[in-house]
């Protein structure tokens, strides 16, 4: 038996693709993190202290001031509020709340790797799109972030596990995961919308039979023979809901969350208005020309929302859609952040990499990328 039929034997392939995928990508994210470190300038002058210290930027240092001094809240000022609990609440489990952030988001992105390389392979019935996909989300140029104490690792395993449980219609399990990701981002609670799709497709109910009285009257004898199902599924939005509460008794906003966003300059005035409104400020020289950059992933990503709906449905679709049309309804900046936990798009790009020639392009362009934004970041420069 050769060595590679050995590995296979104690390793199923589900367990070796993203083992690969997280130790290639992670060998590089904290090899270009090490190198600028001793190499580069610091561009702030918040000059780390230790060798974990290279990590702790920009969100991080507010996820670390609520583990160690708790939430708080001035209107028209940045707070610590407008971030969720579940995250901070994980890295106070261990004694040093930066390491622990570290901790978590590592494992939690491997955790996720493996199951949506399972998700993909269900779903697409490909092993090989299902590698691809993998590898693709791990060597995207901001995927340095799955390893940063941010939380985009833990809602990446929380999402994909909403979708994997409500596919295998595992409503109570798919309910706990989704919330979680409601506790753990604003945007968690579309996780609730998802599964509520999930389950009435799995009664007959589809967008394409939305006119026809049969299907609304499936629907209606469905909620009376699995209410306790819908029951269970409507438990989701209690992450939020919990946090809203706690808010309400602190503070006295249950919204403080979201009106502490106006600090960062956040407004609702559409993705056309805000597009243009910051397309203006970069020729101004007010935001980055980086700016061009969210917008592209913006356009990208919602781009892939049609194929993502023909080949996978309303929910896949549903989920990508609003989770790139709210954020940019407020702004540019992050874009490129936010799109790393919308893995509908990554299976997208799995399917298109069956091209050898966009295989290679993707690669070729994303892991340089991936080093230059993981060197920038250590250095104090706001990638998203």
């Amino acid at each position: 038996m050769n060595a590679a039929a050995s590995y296979r034997r104690f390793l199923p392939q589900g367990l070796i693709v993203p083992l690969l995928a997280f130790l290639i990508t992670r060998l590089i994210v904290f090899g270009a993190a090490y190198l600028s470190d001793v190499a580069l300038p610091m561009i702030t002058n918040d000059e780390p202290r230790g060798v974990l210290d290279i990590w702790n930027r920009w969100d991080t240092v507010w996820y670390l001031e609520i583990v160690e001094q708790g939430y708080s809240f001035t209107p028209d000022i940045k707070s610590s509020v407008a971030f969720f609990p579940l995250y901070p609440l994980m890295m106070s489990i261990i004694g040093s709340p930066l390491f622990a952030g570290l901790l978590i988001s590592n494992l939690c992105f491997l955790m996720a790797l493996i199951l949506l390389y399972r998700l993909i392979e269900c779903e697409a019935g490909n092993r090989h799109d299902a590698g691809r996909a993998v590898f693709y989300i791990a060597t995207f140029p901001t995927a340095f972030f799955f390893t940063a104490a941010y939380t985009e690792s833990l809602f990446l395993l929380l999402s994909v596990a909403v979708f994997y449980c409500a596919r295998e219609q595992k409503w109570g399990w798919a309910a706990l995961w989704g919330l979680l990701g409601a506790a753990s981002r604003p945007l968690g609670i579309l996780l609730w919308g998802v599964v509520l799709l999930e389950w009435a497709q799995s009664h007959g109910w589809m967008f394409s039979t939305i006119s026809s009285r049969e299907s609304w009257a499936n629907l209606w004898n469905a909620v009376r023979a699995d209410f306790l199902s819908l029951l269970v599924i409507c438990l989701i939005p209690l992450g939020l809901l919990v946090y809203m509460l706690y808010l309400w008794a602190s503070v006295g906003n249950p919204v403080a969350f979201w009106t502490a966003q106006a600090a960062w300059g956040f407004q609702s005035l559409g993705p056309v208005a805000i597009i243009i409104r910051d397309l203006e400020r970069m020729l101004a020289g007010e935001l980055p020309y980086f700016t061009v950059l969210n917008i592209l992933a913006f356009l990208v990503v919602l781009g892939i929302c049609v194929p993502i709906g023909r080949r996978w449905g309303a929910s896949y679709a549903f989920y990508t859609a609003l989770s790139v049309l709210i954020p940019m309804s407020s702004r540019t900046e992050s874009m490129i952040r936010y799109i790393l936990v919308l893995f509908p798009a990554f299976m997208v790009l799995g399917i298109w990499g069956r091209n050898i020639w966009f295989d290679r392009v993707y690669k070729i362009t994303c892991l340089p990328f991936l080093a230059l934004f993981t060197a920038l970041f250590v250095k104090g420069v706001f990638i998203g």
